[in-house]
Protein backbone atom coordinates (compact mmCIF):
# COMPACT_ATOMS: atom_id res chain seq x y z
CA UNK A 1 0.00 0.00 0.00
CA UNK A 2 1.49 3.39 -0.48
CA UNK A 3 1.95 5.87 1.98
CA UNK A 4 -1.86 7.32 2.94
CA UNK A 5 -2.38 11.11 3.03
CA UNK A 6 -4.81 11.51 6.30
CA UNK A 7 -6.50 14.50 6.64
CA UNK A 8 -5.76 17.43 9.63
CA UNK A 9 -8.47 19.65 10.96
CA UNK A 10 -8.24 21.31 14.34
CA UNK A 11 -5.16 18.84 15.42
CA UNK A 12 -7.38 15.80 14.61
CA UNK A 13 -6.30 13.60 11.97
CA UNK A 14 -8.72 11.53 10.08
CA UNK A 15 -8.75 8.19 8.40
CA UNK A 16 -11.39 8.08 5.93
CA UNK A 17 -11.10 4.80 4.07
CA UNK A 18 -11.86 0.84 5.67
CA UNK A 19 -8.52 -0.01 4.12
CA UNK A 20 -6.13 2.74 5.51
CA UNK A 21 -7.38 1.74 8.90
CA UNK A 22 -7.20 -1.90 7.97
CA UNK A 23 -3.69 -1.08 7.05
CA UNK A 24 -2.94 1.24 9.93
CA UNK A 25 -4.25 -1.53 12.18
CA UNK A 26 -1.99 -4.85 10.96
CA UNK A 27 0.57 -3.09 10.15
CA UNK A 28 1.69 -0.38 12.42
CA UNK A 29 -1.13 -1.84 15.70
CA UNK A 30 -2.94 1.73 15.17
CA UNK A 31 -6.05 1.65 16.78
CA UNK A 32 -7.76 5.18 16.56
CA UNK A 33 -11.25 5.69 17.84
CA UNK A 34 -14.11 5.48 14.73
CA UNK A 35 -16.09 9.06 15.54
CA UNK A 36 -18.55 8.63 12.63
CA UNK A 37 -22.29 7.82 12.16
CA UNK A 38 -23.07 4.24 11.49
CA UNK A 39 -24.62 3.84 8.25
CA UNK A 40 -26.54 0.67 8.91
CA UNK A 41 -28.06 2.55 12.28
CA UNK A 42 -27.68 6.48 12.19
CA UNK A 43 -29.93 7.08 15.14
CA UNK A 44 -28.10 4.78 18.02
CA UNK A 45 -24.80 5.92 19.57
CA UNK A 46 -23.53 2.50 20.08
CA UNK A 47 -21.76 1.53 17.23
CA UNK A 48 -19.83 3.95 15.45
CA UNK A 49 -17.92 4.18 11.21
CA UNK A 50 -15.79 6.15 9.44
CA UNK A 51 -13.79 8.51 10.00
CA UNK A 52 -11.11 6.80 12.48
CA UNK A 53 -9.76 9.85 14.75
CA UNK A 54 -6.32 8.87 15.53
CA UNK A 55 -5.05 10.25 18.69
CA UNK A 56 -1.80 12.83 19.04
CA UNK A 57 0.31 10.04 19.83
CA UNK A 58 -0.25 7.38 17.37
CA UNK A 59 -0.21 10.85 14.79
CA UNK A 60 3.98 11.97 15.82
CA UNK A 61 3.97 7.93 15.91
CA UNK A 62 3.53 7.45 12.44
CA UNK A 63 4.79 10.30 11.12
CA UNK A 64 8.45 9.87 12.65
CA UNK A 65 7.88 6.12 11.22
CA UNK A 66 7.08 8.12 7.68
CA UNK A 67 4.19 6.04 7.61
CA UNK A 68 1.75 8.56 6.61
CA UNK A 69 0.89 11.97 5.30
CA UNK A 70 -0.49 14.66 6.37
CA UNK A 71 -2.65 17.16 4.09
CA UNK A 72 -4.53 20.19 5.76
CA UNK A 73 -4.03 21.91 8.76
CA UNK A 74 -0.43 21.67 10.75
CA UNK A 75 -0.48 18.93 13.02
CA UNK A 76 1.95 20.44 16.28
CA UNK A 77 1.69 18.17 19.17
CA UNK A 78 3.58 17.43 21.88
CA UNK A 79 3.00 20.82 23.34
CA UNK A 80 3.98 20.61 27.31
CA UNK A 81 6.08 18.56 28.77
CA UNK A 82 3.17 16.23 30.49
CA UNK A 83 2.20 15.64 26.67
CA UNK A 84 6.01 15.00 25.92
CA UNK A 85 6.02 12.12 28.69
CA UNK A 86 2.56 10.74 27.42
CA UNK A 87 3.87 10.28 24.39
CA UNK A 88 7.15 8.69 25.56
CA UNK A 89 5.38 5.74 27.41
CA UNK A 90 3.06 5.59 24.31
CA UNK A 91 5.78 4.77 22.52
CA UNK A 92 8.02 2.57 24.46
CA UNK A 93 5.05 0.28 25.23
CA UNK A 94 4.02 0.49 20.99
CA UNK A 95 7.64 -0.43 21.08
CA UNK A 96 7.01 -3.50 22.90
CA UNK A 97 4.02 -4.74 20.53
CA UNK A 98 1.19 -3.30 22.76
CA UNK A 99 -2.09 -2.11 20.78
CA UNK A 100 -3.17 1.04 22.58
CA UNK A 101 -6.67 2.64 23.40
CA UNK A 102 -7.60 5.32 25.42
CA UNK A 103 -8.43 4.78 28.84
CA UNK A 104 -10.44 7.58 29.94
CA UNK A 105 -13.59 5.11 30.67
CA UNK A 106 -11.13 3.32 33.37
CA UNK A 107 -9.49 6.09 34.61
CA UNK A 108 -6.18 6.23 33.39
CA UNK A 109 -4.38 8.04 29.95
CA UNK A 110 -4.15 4.75 28.30
CA UNK A 111 -5.02 0.80 27.96
CA UNK A 112 -2.80 -1.39 27.21
CA UNK A 113 -3.79 -4.91 25.24
CA UNK A 114 -1.14 -7.74 24.04
CA UNK A 115 -2.83 -8.12 20.57
CA UNK A 116 -5.64 -6.68 18.29
CA UNK A 117 -7.95 -4.93 21.03
CA UNK A 118 -10.84 -7.15 19.99
CA UNK A 119 -9.84 -10.39 21.07
CA UNK A 120 -7.96 -9.81 23.96
CA UNK A 121 -9.06 -7.78 27.14
CA UNK A 122 -7.19 -5.10 28.85
CA UNK A 123 -4.00 -5.53 30.21
CA UNK A 124 -2.86 -2.50 31.88
CA UNK A 125 -4.54 0.53 32.33
CA UNK A 126 -1.51 3.80 32.67
CA UNK A 127 -1.96 7.02 33.94
CA UNK A 128 0.96 9.56 33.52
Amino acid sequence: MDKPRLHCVNDRVLVTDAATVLHLRKEYHIVGSLEGTHPANPLQNHYFGLPLVLSPEETKLLLEENAIELEGDQFEWPRSERELLQYKLFKDFHSRGFYITRGIKFGGDYLLYPGMDLYWTMILRMAC
